[in-house]
């Protein structure tokens, strides 16, 4: 199955990849400086990317922007390989790097020069002299821009622990990333051995304390003296390869840079936490087809209903049923999916 995942992925990301190299080859004219050099992001080597940080301008996607955070997040891969890339927290330098960086938004491409700072975590920072939007994605422009709920760090402030569910995990756990509710927030690891069997989407109790450096975006400790800084509430890589039926609210991301068409997915709510289940099927291109035919049939006949999601649109009015398997390989990958057998398997519940 995992062959399986990645042809199909490398088949729907390959094109995509080759039209951001043309773009970011072409686009030096717009400011000479921004030159892409193949060869210097093959591997996403960081010594490599360091210097093309300081000398012509590192180019790469916005992953997430969360300006009233102060959190920005730089995504850059490697040409040869889709499913090798590397984060960057981005630490605007200046004012004006401060100001465009208040614009971006998520699957932007951009040029940014500046340096990589020294940081007791694995997880590289950078701090940006100047920035250059090259690209914007527009695929949520037709919706009003999200509006985050929860409030971060004052929800946190009175407590010790909390539910939390992985955002994102690496590094054999030495990088962790959470989301409260519907914000991101890293995690300081000490002691990788508590976090080194997580998987994106698991849902944890996590004990903590806020660090008081920087207030901005807000970074999270483990208390080690609680007796369980870390307990499981639900893993989700236990539901791999379990045929389940699903049902959930019917959601949509928008054809990016990554992907080449609309992928659709349903929200499950876990311990009042939600997931998003995209809706495959890897074994053959023409069901693919006609599930995606279907879900894109559904959406377009619903579209006064259509909401702002953080980075995906949701039509909370229109309820699908799924059935399939469940695939969960990676700890690394971006949702649970529902391998669908055809078309037949989803239906309209509301």
């Amino acid at each position: 199955m995992l062959k399986q995942y990645k042809a199909l992925f490398l088949l729907l990301f390959l094109a995509v990849t080759a039209s951001m190299i043309t773009f970011f080859s072409s686009g030096s004219s717009a400011d000479p400086t921004c030159v892409y050099h193949e060869e210097a992001y093959q591997g996403v080597n960081l010594s490599n990317l360091s210097d093309e940080l300081e000398q012509t301008g590192l180019l790469g996607e916005i992953h997430g922007a969360v300006p009233e955070e102060n959190m920005f997040v730089l995504s850059v891969r490697d040409p040869d390989n889709f499913f090798k890339s590397q984060l960057f927290s981005v630490i605007p330098g200046n004012q004006k790097t401060q100001e465009i960086l208040t614009e971006v938004g998520r699957h932007d491409q951009v040029c940014l020069k500046g340096k990589l700072v020294q940081n007791p975590s694995p997880q590289p920072h950078i701090v940006v002299k100047s920035a250059l939007v090259m690209e914007s994605w527009d695929g949520l422009a037709d919706y009003e821009n999200y509006q985050h709920q929860a409030q971060i760090p004052a929800e946190l402030n009175y407590k010790n622990h909390a539910m939390f569910k992985v955002h994102a995990i690496n590094n054999e756990g030495k990088i962790l990333v959470v989301e409260y509710k519907d914000k991101v927030l890293p995690i300081f690891v000490k002691n990788p051995e508590l976090t080194q069997d997580l998987y994106r989407g698991d849902l944890i109790d996590v004990s903590y304390k806020i660090q008081s450096w920087p207030r901005k975006p807000t970074h999270l400790n483990l208390n080690l003296n609680a007796k369980m800084p870390i307990e499981m509430v639900d893993q989700l890589v236990q539901q791999h390869g379990i045929e389940k039926t699903l049902t959930g609210k019917l959601v949509k991301f928008p054809q990016s840079p990554q992907i080449r068409f609309d992928v659709y997915a349903i929200e499950v709510v876990t311990q009042g936490l939600s997931r998003y289940y995209t809706l495959v099927n890897f074994e053959d291109a023409k069901e693919f087809t006609k599930i995606r035919e279907k879900l894109a049939t559904i959406w377009n006949n619903n579209l006064d209903t259509v909401e702002s999601g953080r980075n995906f649109l949701i039509n909370p009015s229109i309820i699908i049923e799924a059935q399939g398997n469940i695939n969960m390989i990676s700890p690394q990958q971006a949702n649970p999916q529902i391998l669908l057998e055809n078309a037949d398997k989803i239906q309209l519940v509301l």
